[in-house]
């Protein structure tokens, strides 16, 4: 009977760390850089939740007076294509513009100066890559990079994107830096300025896009 428990435990378990490991639809490495996981996933947890307790019902109160209504928050900016300029740099991406600085410097070169409507126009063809599901750096809504930057309007003489999708900004930012080919645009002396844009998707893990200019 004992060993027979034991084996139910044991297959549970197992059942338990397969299922973490394809949780969430963790995005594979691109880069085919696979020194770290996703997320650190507790193996074999469960949580039981505590029955409710019932309350009595609370005596009756003598009605306050009414107040006046407090004005509700105000929603979230959003990415709006039409006037993308307005939008402000997020802590992620301020860390993933540091993470990126510190790699060219660590490596003899400058730092690039950060670029906030460089950074607007990344953070939108990272939720264009986000809501259409795709991952190219050819966007079907904006096109290539160059043919993008034109169409907002912004001034250049040449550009180059890197593009991810990682758990997080450190772990794209590790990627990227195994990649010879986007390594060769973080370490570029060509480029003047940079922006970094980041989107969300639905499990929690950030598309980065790297905009570099001259």
């Amino acid at each position: 009977m004992r060993s027979t428990r034991k084996a139910m435990i044991t297959a549970i378990c197992f059942l338990c760390i397969a299922g973490a490991a394809a949780a969430e639809g963790a995005p594979t490495s691109q880069f085919g850089f696979k020194g770290w996981p996703y997320r650190n996933h507790t193996v074999c947890t469960r949580t039981t939740s505590a029955p409710r307790k019932t309350r009595s019902p609370a005596p009756a109160a003598t009605p306050a007076p009414a107040k006046t209504p407090a004005a509700s928050a105000q929603p979230s900016t959003s990415v709006n294509v039409g006037d993308y300029t307005t939008l402000s740099v997020s802590a992620q991406e301020y860390s993933a513009w540091n993470l990126l600085n510190a790699d060219r410097q660590t490596n003899g070169l400058s730092a690039l100066p950060l670029d906030e409507e460089l950074c607007a126009i990344a953070r939108v063809k990272a939720c264009d890559m986000s809501e259409n599901g795709y991952f190219a750096h050819e966007s079907p809504t904006y096109g290539r990079p160059a043919e993008m930057l034109r169409r907002f309007g912004y001034s250049f003489k040449g550009v180059g994107e890197n593009i991810a999708h990682y758990g997080t900004v450190e772990k794209a930012e590790a990627g990227f830096m195994s990649s010879a080919s986007h390594r060769a645009n973080i370490l570029g002396s060509q480029w003047t300025r940079a922006g970094v844009g980041i989107c969300l998707d639905k499990n929690g893990f950030v598309y980065v896009v790297q905009l570099f200019a001259r």
